[in-house]
């Protein structure tokens, strides 16, 4: 059974339309979404309601929390805190609701879903190596822990009985095809869709991963989407310039 992990949306409705065409081409209806579906982007309310309409269940991201005041404004950048009081005013009291109401960790039999990391996902640490990465399965209870935050696809197996890296695939080409035991009960895997509206690894293109807990198998799919239009939105909403240009570089 195969689901889609979509995660760090940010308002790029162009770019979560695309996904959603992949999806609907490959057949794939589960969704699951790890946060930050609004901030740096120019149709939160849209990219809100879509994501609703599949039905996913959501974590909140730190862009949630900040819209909420269960982060403070302080902890972002300044383009960020800009789009973030942008946002904040252009979603209604029934939206703001909507993400108060998220929660800042889900799981399922298969799945942990959390932003940035299970160990205390209300601190939204940055899991970039494998050190982090290999804590952070220590602390999760479920065979596959599904993570966002940084906007860079990752697989990480890991033995739980050993506590061992077993594979770390950061590259698009291990990326595209990464595996582990499901059937071995001391396998943990680590897995980062990257980002479907802002990706920072170089690489433009939305960014979202298909796994199927019972095969044991991850890949990340990257689509073209629509840029310039994405572009033209965030810049006639007057939002920080930069928010638009990183989006042709994917940086």
């Amino acid at each position: 059974m195969q689901y889609a992990v979509l995660s760090d949306i940010h308002g790029n409705l162009e770019a979560l339309t695309a996904v959603a065409d992949a999806l609907k081409a490959e057949g794939i209806s589960r969704v699951l979404c790890l946060g930050d579906i609004v901030g740096y982007g120019a149709d939160p309310s849209a990219c809100l309601e879509r994501i609703q309409g599949m039905g996913a269940p959501i974590v909140c991201g730190n862009h949630e929390a900040g819209c909420i005041g269960r982060l403070s404004l302080d902890w972002f950048h300044d383009a960020a805190k800009a789009a973030l009081e942008w946002t904040r005013d252009q979603l209604s009291f029934g939206e703001l609701d909507t993400l108060r109401r998220m929660p800042m960790i889900e799981t399922t039999d298969a799945f942990t879903l959390v932003h940035a990391s299970p160990r205390h996902p209300e601190r939204f640490t940055y899991l970039f190596d494998a050190a982090h990465a290999a804590e952070a399965l220590s602390h999760c209870r479920t065979p596959i822990c599904l993570v966002g935050h940084t906007h860079i696809p990752w697989f990480v197996a890991w033995d739980k009985s050993r506590r061992a890296l077993l594979h770390v695939a950061a590259e698009p080409a291990a990326l595209e095809n990464a595996t582990w035991d499901a059937k071995d009960p001391n396998a943990r895997v680590l897995i980062n869709p990257g980002s479907v509206g802002q990706p920072r690894d170089g690489d433009p293109r939305a960014s979202f991963a298909v796994v199927d807990p019972e095969a044991g198998t991850c890949s990340i799919r990257r689509v073209v989407y629509a840029i310039s239009a994405a572009q033209e939105k965030i810049r006639r909403a007057g939002l920080p310039a930069i928010l638009a240009d990183r989006l042709a570089v994917g940086r």
